[in-house]
């Protein structure tokens, strides 16, 4: 096995795929934990995200015996979402510590879209017909915007409906540094005199997921959208997907039927 002078073991194995391996509810929970520590170490949290846990300290976190835990970290770190290094802490053998791989996850880099695959992908995945699987995966991301919706939604923003086109394009930008926050990359565009926004998303950290199981994406994605347009007042909207494909983006277009009955100068 190889190791680098640091002592990182590399255990890549092109066979495991990231979205599969998070299809194990035990694998998104250490994801989750390992990406949510902190970046320097706290009073709350003594170990720091780059420091990581031992399959010890992980045990008890998630009560789960320690070989078990062992058992689905060796497969996050051979599929390259985790990485494993030798740390000593005073005398005898080094302690084996597991932490958030910056690299994995193809493309994705930021711990909030790490934790927003951990929390939905799996969840959205059914093995019914592809209309209950398009519900249940955006009834699920629906859950997981009002969960966290206090963290998510800038309160500057309001929630006051957009009664101009101006103010529902402050709305979708809202909605748009939130995606980035989630992963995405994305552009928009208006039309109708601004009551419908175009977002084309040229990165998403579900674009794997989405070009092979569309039905899930899309209800994944619809229901992020719709949730986080709810929690910023803009429950009149009507929201469309055009699904990615190997050579085009996905595009979401959202419009407005609220009643823009106030001038853009009287706000």
């Amino acid at each position: 096995m190889p190791c680098s002078r640091e002592g990182i073991v590399h255990r890549r194995s092109p066979q495991a795929s990231a979205l599969t391996l998070l299809g194990s509810p035990v694998r998104r929970y250490i994801v989750d934990i390992l990406a949510n520590l902190p970046l320097t170490p706290t009073d709350a949290e003594p170990h720091s995200r780059r420091e990581g846990l031992t399959a010890a300290q992980l045990s008890l976190r998630l009560g789960l015996h320690v070989t078990t835990v062992r058992f689905h970290l060796d497969q996050l770190v051979a599929g390259d979402l985790l990485r494993a290094h030798d740390k000593r802490v005073g005398v005898g053998r080094p302690r084996r510590h597991y932490a958030i791989n910056p690299g994995s996850l193809g493309e994705v880099r930021r711990p909030d879209a790490y934790r927003l695959l951990a929390d939905l992908l799996a969840d959205s995945l059914d093995t019914g017909s592809e209309p209950d699987v398009r519900f249940n995966a955006e009834e699920a991301a629906e859950r997981w915007v009002a969960r966290n919706e206090g963290a998510l939604i800038p309160s500057e923003l309001g929630t006051a409906p957009a009664r101009t086109p101006g103010r529902f394009l402050a709305k979708v930008g809202g909605l748009i540094d939130l995606m980035e926050r989630w992963g995405y990359e994305s552009a928009v565009r208006t039309t109708d005199a601004g009551r419908t926004a175009h977002i084309e998303i040229a990165h998403c950290p579900l674009r794997e997921l989405a070009l092979r199981n569309p039905a899930v994406a899309c209800g994944v994605h619809r229901g992020l959208l719709r949730a986080a347009l709810a929690a910023l007042g803009e429950t009149e909207t009507e929201i469309g997907l055009r699904p990615f494909t190997d050579s085009d983006p996905c595009v979401a277009r959202i419009t407005s039927h609220a009643a823009f009955t106030v001038p853009e100068g009287e706000l």
